[in-house]
């Protein structure tokens, strides 16, 4: 294929048999010229591969594949070419992905963390003699009066709430 090499991503064309024909240049930094695909991908993803590859001529998956001495997970699309008689494959990292998910929720993490308004700690002397004040009030309501006491409740509540967070 002319200017495969040129491919900004993993790119491979396999033959009905998985053995790489042709590669992009960052798709021989995965796996060489001759070699098998199979070798490459990690044992238990092996058969869901041949299997899903066999069962349509066009699809994606995510597999785990061997780079270097570890695994990484990628996903992989492919479409089989009638006219070549060959597999075309590319291969996008999800790590990558992944790490800059991760690296977007810790900065809302640390975002949340940061308020641009100055906290201001609670008196715990002021907040005791609040609740303390709401509670003297609320012994002294009388027993038949339910909507004093749940609103002297609320208040109570409201007061430790706006106070302790």
């Amino acid at each position: 294929m002319e200017n495969l090499h040129l491919c900004p991503i993993p790119y491979l064309i396999l033959d009905r048999k998985f053995t790489v024909m042709e590669a992009s240049n960052s798709g021989y930094s995965f796996i060489k010229d001759g070699e098998n695909f199979l070798s490459i991908i990690e044992e238990e993803s092996a058969p869901k591969f041949s299997r899903m590859i066999h069962k349509n001529s066009t699809g994606e998956m995510e597999l785990n594949i061997k780079q270097n001495s570890t695994f990484e997970l990628v996903e992989l699309f492919y479409q089989f070419s009638e006219m070549q008689q060959a597999y075309h494959v590319a291969i996008i990292s999800k790590d990558t992905q992944y790490n800059k998910v991760s690296e977007q929720m810790n900065g809302l993490f640390d975002l949340m963390g940061k308020s641009t308004f100055p906290r201001k700690e609670p008196n715990l002397t002021d907040v005791l003699a609040q609740v303390s004040s709401l509670y003297l009030k609320l012994s002294n309501t009388s027993d038949w009066n339910r909507q004093e006491v749940m609103n002297k409740i609320k208040e109570i509540e409201n007061q430790l709430q706006k106070n302790v967070k």
